[in-house]
């Protein structure tokens, strides 16, 4: 990109930084971590800058834990309880408290930031099933899908931004006009200054919303509203097809009546159970940022034209919150063909220096509820029963290094590359013999489909996952599953597979059931039933 574009969005990357910095000189620091990986650092000693280490990655159980450590004479003490008081969930009474130092008033202003963004509802309208007349034909009748989306590849690698660009691409092979946008600043406020606007990747353009300056928190809405409006002007869709979060969905729906255009919303997650698993758990179901995001999430979906989601689970749930089942349809995960061809194993282990041992794992997004930690207590139990088990976790997140840490306190070898390119991911697939899912059991695990089983069995790597609705739903029958936190039903389940023979008939079956019932070609079909439901396709 020539260096006058850049020079032009650097009062947007400077904005956005100052913007985190002013609220909370430690989220500011986490979010420059995030941009420039090699800044990072540890949180140091003493329990209050580990405290503000954990508020800034917002990860309650830490700072709860260094909240515990910190003096009962100390000063800081009181606003530190306020900064807990609105991670987990409490907003109206941190909101008018007034603290005196400044990390007490970090803490109001965060709680008064949430109170104004979710406070805002989502306002019911009339349901279009019909595009308007003629928008298509431009395009010599080719369908004009524009998917709204908060990030994307090549800056944001996760389960979300992979399923956006093999939809884009798949809906493409197809003969549709599909576009992304992602949210106003991204990604020049993740680090990026110099990606072209719009950004080609693999034949899908992803256009992006980049104002001068970033817009504040409560003026981020109407400015998203704006930007999304003009592009719609310029590329002229016949669908707006919203991907969660809430916000995506409502700025969506209020582009989609003033130009008149139908609004799909894809329910990728419940954004707001999602939040539970990581504040606190059913403890904090009442609070009143779980009711909020459960409230404008059930708005979204109540107001969109069509849903689409990615399990049965999931689809039960919105019809229990009062949606029309007439207009709900199960678009679920897949992978592409190229996932489905034959795999060499040990050429993969030998590249990647992996031990030919029993090697089981995952690739994921490290977080607590992906329940890893089973796993290392369930391969700890193979190990002392004679097996050479060892683990391979590909990906990055706040629960990795507690992980490496318990892993090595039991005498688990265990191997993290941290996160890799999409395009080297099947190489790492391909170093495992078994796929480990040990989810735990929560409200967004039982309801919420994962995509990377879906993968691995592509590869044809056996799964062994907890035994809860949604990891069900992506497994192939008579796959393994076992009570989820019980390691040692875990480790059975292991165990059955460290017999080749086993390993590669059950494999095999995990291939073939994918081949039929999980690639991109085969799920287009759902989002043709979904389009042709708002009239958008004919014939």
């Amino acid at each position: 990109m020539a260096t006058l574009g850049i020079a032009r969005r650097v009062p947007l990357a400077i904005t956005g930084a100052w913007r985190r910095f002013a609220q909370d000189p430690a989220r500011g620091r986490a979010a420059l971590e995030r941009a420039v990986p090699a800044l990072a650092a540890e949180s140091g000693e003493g329990p209050l800058r580990r405290f503000d280490y954990a508020i800034a990655r917002d990860r309650l159980d830490d700072a709860r834990a260094a909240l515990i450590d910190v003096s009962v004479d100390d000063p800081a003490r009181e606003s530190c309880a306020l900064a807990v008081d609105v991670l987990s969930g409490s907003l109206s009474t941190p909101a008018v408290a007034r603290p005196r130092d400044a990390r007490g008033r970090r803490a109001v202003r965060a709680a008064r930031r949430q109170l104004a963004t979710l406070g805002v509802p989502i306002a019911p309208g009339e349901h279009r099933r019909a595009a308007r007349p003629g928008r298509g034909a431009r395009r010599e009748g080719a369908l004009g899908v524009l998917h709204v989306v908060t990030n994307s590849l090549p800056v944001t690698q996760a389960g979300s931004t992979i399923r956006t660009q093999r939809v884009a691409r798949a809906q493409r092979d197809a003969g549709w006009d599909a576009h992304v946008v992602t949210r106003p600043g991204y990604p020049v406020t993740h680090g990026d200054l110099r990606s072209p606007n719009p950004q080609i990747l693999d034949g899908v353009p992803y256009h992006r919303l980049l104002p001068l300056v970033m817009p504040s928190d409560t003026g981020m809405r109407a400015a998203y509203s704006r930007m999304l409006g003009a592009l719609v002007d310029d590329l002229r869709p016949d669908v707006l097809h919203a991907a969660s979060d809430h916000v995506n969905a409502a700025v969506a729906l209020e582009v989609g009546r003033r130009h008149g255009l139908p609004v799909a919303y894809e329910a990728r997650t419940f954004f707001e159970d999602t939040w539970l698993a990581r504040h606190g758990g059913e403890a904090v179901r009442e609070s009143e940022v779980y009711q909020l995001l459960r409230q404008r999430h059930t708005e979204a979906l109540l107001g969109a034209d069509v849903i689409t989601t990615l399990g049965q689970g999931m689809r039960d749930e919105i019809i229990r919150r009062g949606v029309d089942p007439a207009r709900v349809f199960i678009t679920p995960n897949a992978v592409p063909l190229e996932f489905l061809a034959p795999r060499d194993q040990s050429a993969n282990r030998e590249r990647l220096g992996i031990a030919g041992a029993f090697v089981v794992g995952s690739v994921a997004t490290i977080n607590d509820d992906e329940g890893l930690d089973t796993l290392v207590d369930a391969v700890a139990l193979l190990r002392t029963g004679g097996l050479d088990a060892r683990i391979l976790i590909v990906g990055d997140g706040p629960a990795l290094a507690p992980l490496q840490s318990r892993a090595e306190a039991v005498g688990v070898p265990i191997q993290a590359p941290g996160r890799v390119p999409v395009a080297t991911v099947r190489d790492w697939y391909d170093a495992l013999d078994v796929f480990a899912l040990p989810r735990r059991d929560t409200a967004v695990n039982r309801a919420v489909t994962a995509l990377k089983p879906l993968e691995a069995q592509a590869r044809g790597i056996p799964v062994v996952g907890s035994d809860l609705p949604a990891v069900a739903e992506v497994l192939a029958p008579h796959s393994r599953l076992t009570p989820a936190g019980d390691a040692a039903a875990l480790a059975d389940a292991l165990s059955a597979l460290a017999d080749p023979d086993a390993r590669a008939d059950a494999g095999g079956q995990a291939r073939a059931w994918v081949a039929e019932h999980r690639t991109w070609p085969s799920v287009m079909g759902t989002y043709r039933d979904a389009y042709s439901f708002l009239g958008a396709l004919r014939g």
